[in-house]
């Protein structure tokens, strides 16, 4: 059972003092100067910033997202995302909100059957965080546009990686010979949180 907890007062927190509560979790949503003037109205939710004059990223306690729903009426499209990207395990799982979302009863979100699409400098495909405990690869394909060789179907550039192929470089001790593609600035460690 879902248990309600007291309110804080929100009122004369600053944007970080109300962005480090625990029951506060980011979410984004289309911006709108009515979008603004209701978040501006409600003590419960901040506006933090407006990304490319399009969307809002909007701080909420996360109590209180139902109400938020009604109030915008037919605007009333949220997306959640995680405050923070780290490594995995709880700590990270909690610090990034994830914990926080999963445990909502009203949402009741896992994340499993979700095909997630990155693009990024690389990723280094043999990180345990992206392999299933059975040792096989999470990833379904890599598209390394700085290797000529095997061109995604449409494309005239990069290079194709199967998780077939994945999978079989993976068992050997010499994956890059099979699989050449490599990070060049750590992308992995934004995307381990995606391979949960």
């Amino acid at each position: 059972m879902y248990r309600q907890e007291e309110t804080p007062n929100y009122e004369n927190m600053t944007l970080k003092e109300f962005i480090s509560q625990p029951q506060v979790i980011a979410l984004s949503a289309r911006y709108s100067t009515r979008l603004e003037m209701l978040i501006n109205a409600i003590p419960y939710a901040r506006i933090g910033r407006i990304l490319l004059g399009q969307q809002a990223v909007i701080y909420i306690d996360s109590r209180k997202i139902e109400g938020l729903l009604q109030a915008m009426g037919e605007e009333g499209h949220i997306e959640m995302f995680p405050n923070i990207f780290g490594l995995l395990g709880r700590t990270s799982l909690e610090a990034s909100g994830i914990i926080q979302v999963q445990t909502q009863p009203f949402l009741d979100l896992k994340g499993r059957g979700t095909l997630i699409g990155i693009i990024g400098t690389g990723i280094d495909y043999t990180q345990k965080a992206f392999q299933y405990e059975d040792g096989t690869s999470k990833i379904r394909y890599i598209w390394d546009q700085t290797i000529e060789g095997n061109n995604p179907e449409g494309f005239a550039f990069g290079s194709e990686y199967t998780s077939e192929q994945i999978n079989q470089a993976l068992k050997t001790d010499t994956p890059y010979n099979i699989v050449p593609t490599h990070d060049t600035v750590r992308t992995w460690y934004v995307l381990g949180l995606n391979s949960c």
